[in-house]
């Protein structure tokens, strides 16, 4: 059984990368069933100037070469666990699902807003896809205040006061 908590804490080094570069501060592990790294990401839309540069996104490009039989043309079908400090928005989650070798997703804060996971995986679309990947959300606390804050500075410095990530949210959506 893999360390969710060890793997979180990886993405939340890649997270620091982001908020260095000064873009938002989510980062992403991909890991094989051995517990080995196979691919690190962060966000780099604004310092990339990229809308595609999230962090999920990045991780799946780093571990393209072991996702994919290019010689052959085929899709691997491994069985990796991608770690994210945030809840995959739409995109990301899409990205997930056409990797074909994602079994696995944990993630440390849910996001409201954005997130996409737990509502695709309710239907009606894609729900073959979906009884392939399995997922855990938000399992630390502590980890989940720690992307929430991230995010509220984040958006704060950039002068949106109001937003949803300064507020500590409980699990059931109530403000806390």
């Amino acid at each position: 059984m893999l360390d969710n908590r060890k793997f979180l804490l990886e993405a939340f080094i890649e997270a620091e990368k982001a908020k260095v570069e000064g873009t938002y501060p989510i980062g992403a592990v991909i890991v094989d069933s051995e517990g080995t790294i196979i691919s690190r990401g962060h966000n780099k839309v604004f310092s990339e100037s990229d809308t595609t540069a999230h962090a999920e996104v990045d991780a799946i490009r780093e571990a393209g070469t072991t996702m994919l039989d290019v010689k052959n043309k085929k899709f691997l079908k491994k069985r990796y666990t991608l770690y994210s400090t945030c809840e995959p928005c739409p995109m990301c989650t899409c990205s997930i699902l056409l990797s074909f070798s994602i079994s696995r997703v944990v993630w440390a804060a849910n996001d409201v807003g954005m997130g996409a996971m737990r509502k695709f995986s309710e239907g009606p679309h894609f729900l073959e896809r979906f009884s392939k990947i399995s997922f855990s959300a938000a399992p630390f606390r502590d980890l989940e205040i720690r992307q929430r804050k991230m995010l509220a500075e984040f958006f704060i410095g950039r002068g949106y006061f109001d937003t949803e990530w300064q507020y500590d949210i409980e699990p059931n959506g109530n403000e806390g």
